[in-house]
C-alpha cells in the first residue's frame, strides 16, 4: 500500500458509513406521560394480534412495529426508551424477553437427530480408528455368535491382492444408502450404519467404564456416517458432489476416499471431477493424494507424505505412472510430490481439559 502525501489524501474514496438497523417506535410526549417513561428506561411489551396483525401492546397502548420472524403472539419484548432533542419519544427494539410456549428457566427440548447432524463436524477421525484391523473384532462381546464379526470381515479388500475392477465394484455398491436400498426393498446386510447398530445393542448390556467409552466412539462413529451422506445430499441439491467414503481392508490401514466436483455453469468450462485420498498407514506413515481429472482426460496428481522416502519413492515411479495412465487412455498433465502435510488439511488436536482455555481459530 503506497503512502500518500497531503496533495494526495483527497483523492482516497470515502468508505459508505455502516448503519445498523434500528427498529424504534416514534411516541408523543403525552403518550409517553402517560406511559410514564423516562429517558433510558427500558420496558416490556407483549405481541398481540390485532385486526389479523401482529402488533405490540403497552399498557393497554397498541403500537406498529417490524418484528423479527422468530416473534409471535404471545411474546414478551424488551424496548428502550430514548426522549429526543425534539420532545417526541422514540421505543427501540431490544430482543425478545420471552417466547410464548417455552419458559427459558426450563430446560431447553433435545435436538432432534437431523439437527445433530447439520452441525456435525466432517471427517471421520472415529470411523477410521474402528476399521484399523483388529479393533471392531475386538470390540465383540464375550460368546457373541461370529455372523456379526463375518459380515464386518466381509466389507473388507485386500490390499495386496487389489484390483481396479474390484475397487470400482466397491465404491459403487457403497454408493447408494442404506436406506435408498430399503426403500427398493433391498436388505441392509452390508450397511456400515446397520452393522454399527447391532454391535452397538450387543453391547448394551455392558457397564464397564471401558464399555461406557466404546460405546460412545461407536455412536461417533454413527454420526460421522450420517452426517456425511447428510452433507452429500445437501451439496447434491446445490448441484455440487462432494461425497466421502472410508475403505476398509484386512491387512492394511483403512483409506479415506472423497469425490468432489462443482456445478457446472452455463457458459463456462466444465470443473473438473477431483477425487482425495488420504490415509494414515503404519508403514507409509500419512499420505494425502490429489486426482483431478479434466474433460479432455488430462489428470494432475499431486501428493503430499510427511516421511521423506515415501516422498522420492513416488517421484521414482513417475515414468511407472504415467504409463499406466496412457494404458488406460488418460494423458498426465503434472505430478507434483510434496515431502509436507497438504496445505489444506487441518492438525488434528487433543481434546483439552474441562475449564482449559480452548482456541477458537478456523
Amino acid at each position: 500500500m503506497a503512502i500518500l502525501g497531503p496533495e494526495g489524501v483527497h483523492q482516497i474514496a470515502r468508505i459508505s458509513p455502516v448503519h445498523l438497523e434500528m427498529r424504534q417506535i416514534y411516541v408523543e410526549a403525552p403518550v409517553a406521560r402517560h406511559l410514564g417513561l423516562h429517558d433510558g428506561q427500558v420496558v416490556q411489551a407483549v405481541a398481540a394480534l390485532r385486526q389479523d396483525q401482529l402488533k405490540l401492546v403497552l399498557n393497554e397502548h397498541v403500537f406498529n412495529l417490524p418484528l423479527s420472524p422468530y416473534i409471535k403472539e404471545g411474546d414478551m419484548v424488551q424496548l428502550r426508551a430514548q426522549l429526543l432533542p425534539t420532545g417526541q419519544w422514540a421505543l427501540q427494539l431490544l430482543h425478545s424477553g420471552s417466547f410464548a410456549g417455552h419458559d427459558p428457566l426450563t430446560p431447553a427440548a433435545a435436538p432432534s437427530r437431523l439437527n445433530t447432524l447439520l452441525f456435525q463436524p466432517e471427517g471421520f477421525a472415529n470411523w477410521l480408528n474402528l476399521l484399523r484391523p483388529g479393533v471392531l473384532e475386538a470390540m465383540l462381546p464375550a460368546g457373541e455368535s461370529q455372523s456379526l464379526l463375518e459380515r464386518f470381515l466381509g466389507q473388507r479388500l485386500s490390499m495386496a491382492s487389489l484390483q481396479g475392477a474390484t475397487l470400482k465394484r466397491w465404491v459403487l455398491k457403497h454408493t447408494k444408502s442404506g436406506e435408498a436400498n430399503l426403500a427398493e426393498g433391498v436388505p441392509l446386510d452390508d450397511d456400515p450404519k446397520a452393522l454399527l447398530r447391532l454391535l452397538m445393542n450387543a453391547r448394551a448390556t455392558e457397564e464397564s467404564q471401558e464399555a461406557s467409552a466404546n460405546q460412545e466412539t461407536l455412536q461417533h462413529a454413527l454420526d460421522e456416517l450420517e452426517g456425511s451422506q447428510l452433507k452429500a445430499l445437501q451439496d447434491l441439491h446445490k448441484g455440487d458432489l462432494n461425497f466421502s467414503m472410508v475403505i476398509p481392508f484386512s491387512d492394511a490401514d483403512p483409506i479415506e476416499l472423497q469425490f468432489e466436483r462443482q456445478g457446472n455453469k452455463p457458459g463456462q468450462p466444465k470443473n473438473p471431477l477431483v477425487v482425495n485420498i488420504h490415509t494414515v498407514s503404519q508403514s507409509l506413515g500419512e499420505v494425502w493424494l490429489k486426482t483431478t481429472i479434466r474433460q479432455d482426460a488430462q489428470v494432475d496428481l499431486t501428493m503430499w507424505a510427511l516421511k521423506p522416502e515415501v516422498a522420492s519413492l513416488a517421484r521414482f515411479n513417475a515414468s511407472e505412472l504415467t504409463y499406466e495412465l496412457e494404458f488406460a487412455g488418460l494423458v498426465m498433465g503434472s505430478f507434483q510430490v510434496f515431502n509436507a502435510r497438504r496445505p489444506d488439511s487441518k492438525p488434528q488436536r487433543e481434546a483439552v481439559n474441562h475449564g482449559a482455555l480452548v482456541d477458537t481459530r478456523v
